[in-house]
């Protein structure tokens, strides 16, 4: 290119004889360039020009891996979000209860520093949490009074459960221990596995105690739901015990 093709989109360079070689590409129908300015007055060669190409191509794949990938991610999240959506069909509560869970958990994890992958955990293992509950009869989950001991036997069958819905899906892997681990207590005293303290999922922690909060805080057939200052004391009250106290902390500060 001349410089007086390019002057009026943009001024000369500060280096060189005002001259540039472009390499255009083209990915799903919309057309980029890459533009380099000519080191010398002898501008490019052969060499230099088959250089250029070379990276025209290379940034061609690049941009196109990029878009696969992040249009493979929005499916795949769409699909996760689908299938945590099946719980409506046996459980009202626990479809708006995983949507809740998830945005507030992962408010609490950026106040945490956790990190990006963290974070996708996270979003994934809050949505799935209760996914093990398709396989609980909807009479159960929706009693209106307490619990048999053998019904709440059945109910706390439900993490497990989820693991193994999980365990097929290779992009989940990762996912499957937070959702095995969401209904562990700090002290020890949870289901199903009694896993304590750092033996848990540092995300199924997180998850664990927005889950509480929601719980209290909302209507269900066998009780009414908690005021929001009850169920933020609580949730203080648990903390050492139920809830990792660290995560505790958080959940209050971005609670209230």
């Amino acid at each position: 290119m001349e410089p007086k093709d390019y002057t009026e989109i943009v001024g000369p360079p500060r280096t060189g004889e005002g001259r540039f070689a472009i390499a255009p590409l083209q990915v799903e129908g919309r057309w980029g360039a890459i533009a380099t300015a000519a080191p010398t007055e002898h501008g490019f060669g052969e060499r230099e020009l088959h250089l250029l190409g070379g990276l025209a191509h290379q940034a061609k794949l690049a941009v196109a891996n990029a878009w696969s990938f992040a249009g493979l991610e929005r499916t795949f999240i769409a699909t996760v979000e689908a299938l945590a959506n099946a719980l409506e069909a046996n459980d009202q509560y626990t479809s708006t209860h995983a949507r809740w869970i998830t945005d507030t958990a992962i408010r609490v994890g950026v106040e945490l520093g956790l990190d990006a992958r963290a974070l996708k955990r996270l979003q994934l293992g809050a949505l799935l949490h209760d996914i093990g509950k398709l396989g609980i009869p909807s009479a159960i989950l929706s009693k209106p009074g307490p619990l048999t001991p053998g019904e709440r036997e059945i109910v706390e069958t439900h993490p497990a459960l989820g693991e193994r819905i999980l365990a097929p899906i290779e992009q989940l892997q990762e996912v499957r221990p937070i959702v095995r681990a969401c209904h562990e207590r700090w002290d020890g005293s949870g289901y199903p596995d009694g896993r304590s303290r750092e033996e848990i999922p540092f995300e199924a922690r997180i998850i664990f105690a927005c889950d509480a909060f929601h719980a209290m805080t909302t209507d269900r057939p066998y009780r009414l739901r908690l005021p929001v200052e009850e169920a933020l004391r609580r949730l203080e009250a648990g903390a050492g015990t139920q809830f990792d106290p660290r995560v505790v902390d958080v959940c209050l500060k971005v609670l209230r």
